[in-house]
C-alpha cells in the first residue's frame, strides 16, 4: 500500500509533514528522502493553506526533487480540496 505524506505549506517559509514544522530546505528534503527510504512507493501530497505561497509551494517541489521523489509521486491539493496529478494539473491550464 503506498504511503501517502502531506507537506502542508503554512506559509511561504514553513512546511509541515507529519506534525512537524520544517523551515529549512534541506530538513524538508531529508524528511522527504527518509520517507522515500521507507516507502519508495510514497505519495506525496502538497497542501498549501494559501493558494498564493508560491514560494512554500515551490521549496517543497524542489526539496521533493532533491529527494528523489519521482514526479509522478507528487500530488498537488486544489483550493476546493480536489487532489490532482502534476500532469492533470498541467493539463487543466494548457486547455
Amino acid at each position: 500500500m503506498e504511503n501517502k505524506i502531506k507537506a502542508i505549506v503554512l506559509d511561504d517559509d514553513t512546511i509541515s509533514i507529519d506534525g512537524r514544522t520544517l523551515v529549512e530546505g534541506a530538513e524538508l528534503a531529508a524528511a522527504l528522502r527518509s520517507a522515500m527510504q521507507r516507502d519508495p512507493g510514497m505519495i506525496l501530497i502538497i497542501e498549501p493553506r494559501k493558494p498564493d505561497d508560491y514560494k512554500g509551494i515551490g521549496k517543497v517541489i524542489y526539496a521533493s526533487q532533491a529527494a528523489g521523489v519521482p514526479v509522478e509521486s507528487l500530488r498537488f491539493t486544489m483550493e476546493d480540496g480536489e487532489v490532482l496529478t502534476f500532469g492533470e494539473l498541467r493539463a487543466r491550464h494548457s486547455a
